[in-house]
């Protein structure tokens, strides 16, 4: 049961539990020089939370402490390689699973991970009340609704974004004849208001994406999805282009458990400060 007052409690007890470093991303300091803010106020609310530190990679080369990151910029590229090439804990901040608005209100927090990879644990459904959420049945469609990353993600991966697009689109006219629309990424205030990633796939047959969080956004929106890198939808999605003509069908037990699992993987700012995210992250640990 999710109980906050009990958790922070717990945590406290704990003394809050093994200190972290945040590492500021470079893709923000911009952002935070016009807000004239001094640090990335998400990472800064966790570590509060975690009674960690915040710092700057260069300064805590060689620590043994875990690390936390935002974003994939080049700063945190080089402290998550830091920590998988010497068996340090880390953790990554980006965009939640499930909104219950238009407005971001949580964001996922992985450990050792870009996305939660599962496997999908058993929750109580409370978190998963505050978001709204509601499973909506399969209505077949007739598109192919290709979801591209970023660049910036497939660099982060290796890959040429556009070698990606053209491969992908190719793989599948392969196996379908179907129509297929890439849906670019557009602006923060057009994807969340005029332009959804739900209402894209109102028709769609299915989404196929790299590891973008759209796979996850089509399964729990009712809507088949392929994977083609490992991400939160694998433990339900379809991770070849070759089974497009026998994709897994979300339904509504699966797809509830699974909401509610990433509910539970999901945070919003009062969580990271008061140490809320901080336990149930470590939970199991």
């Amino acid at each position: 049961m999710y109980n906050p007052d009990a958790i922070l409690k717990k945590v406290k007890e704990d003394q809050m539990g093994i200190k972290v470093v945040a590492i500021a991303s470079d893709i923000n300091k911009d952002v935070l020089q016009r807000k004239g803010a001094g640090f990335d106020p998400y990472l800064e609310a966790f570590v509060i939370g975690c009674n960690g530190k915040l710092g700057n990679f260069d300064l805590k080369t060689g620590t043994t402490n875990p690390l936390v990151c935002r974003g994939i910029g080049g700063t945190s590229r080089k402290a998550i390689a830091y920590c998988k090439e010497n068996n340090i804990d880390f953790y990554t901040i980006d965009t939640g699973y499930i909104q219950p608005g238009t407005k971001k209100e949580y964001h996922r927090i992985t450990k050792n991970a870009m996305q939660n990879i599962g496997p999908c644990i058993e929750r109580d459904h409370d978190r998963l009340r505050l978001l709204k959420w509601r499973y909506r049945n399969h209505r077949p469609g007739s598109k192919i609704l290709v979801v591209p990353p970023s660049e910036k993600v497939m660099n982060f991966y290796g890959y040429d974004l556009n070698v990606w697009m053209q491969e992908t689109i190719s793989e599948i006219k392969k196996y379908t004849s179907k129509d297929i629309e890439v849906r670019l990424k557009p602006s923060r205030t057009d994807r969340n208001t005029t332009n959804t990633i739900q209402q894209a796939m109102e028709d769609a047959y299915c989404v196929v994406t790299y590891n973008s969080i759209a796979a996850t956004e089509a399964l729990l929106y009712g809507v088949p999805a392929i994977a083609l890198a490992q991400n939160s939808a694998t433990m339900f999605c379809n991770t070849e282009i070759s089974q497009i003509n026998d994709l897994y069908i979300p339904n509504p037990v699966d797809m509830t458990a699974f909401a509610a699992h990433l509910s539970y993987c999901q945070f919003t700012t009062k969580d990271m400060r008061t140490g809320v995210a901080w336990k149930i992250l470590n939970e199991s640990s």
